[in-house]
């Protein structure tokens, strides 16, 4: 667990969790930073957790992980996270969270002041049984057209059993 950081300004991103299981961001603060501020590729049960993300060129977090051919589930989450002025360089398609592979999940976010999406669950990669819930989204999609708060595009009918439930969005 990393806990109660405040990372701070770098060109690229500020924290990259490849594989592993039960690996947390928590309590952490992130600003100016040139791409994503949190990436997790693979492994299990690792997340993001009541952290705040701001003043990004990119995005807020990437969630990867999970086998499409076996449908094994990551795991892998974005939790009570405030993400906000994201996407300042890189306006198109640098949500402020990310979602990929199987059973990921993103909830209880408060997502806002961004020119494109808020969450995105990926084309072509989007994969299945992710869960996207009890978030708030609002004034996103400022500066761009074609896009929704929650985006979810998929041309590939074995992406099944996502869920988008009970989330608050307005001001769009």
């Amino acid at each position: 667990t990393v806990r109660g950081l405040f990372f701070e300004g770098g060109r690229g991103n500020a924290v990259t969790i490849t594989g592993g299981a039960g690996n947390t961001v928590a309590g952490c603060a992130f600003r100016n930073f040139g791409q994503t501020a949190v990436v997790i590729k693979g492994g299990e049960r690792n997340g993001v957790v009541s952290s705040d993300i701001y003043d990004v060129a990119g995005g807020g977090v990437t969630l990867d992980g999970g086998d499409r051919m076996t449908l094994a589930p990551a795991g892998n989450y974005t939790i009570n996270c405030h993400i906000h002025d994201y996407g300042v360089r890189l306006k198109t398609y640098q949500p402020a969270v990310q979602i990929t592979g199987v059973g990921n999940r993103a909830a209880h976010n408060l997502i806002h002041d961004a020119p494109h999406t808020g969450i995105f669950l990926v084309t072509s990669q989007m994969g299945n049984d992710h869960v996207v819930e009890y978030n708030e989204l609002h004034s996103l999609a400022k500066e761009t057209g074609d896009v929704g708060a929650i985006y979810l595009c998929g041309r590939d009918f074995t992406m099944r059993g996502n869920i988008v439930r009970y989330n608050y969005l307005h001001d769009i």
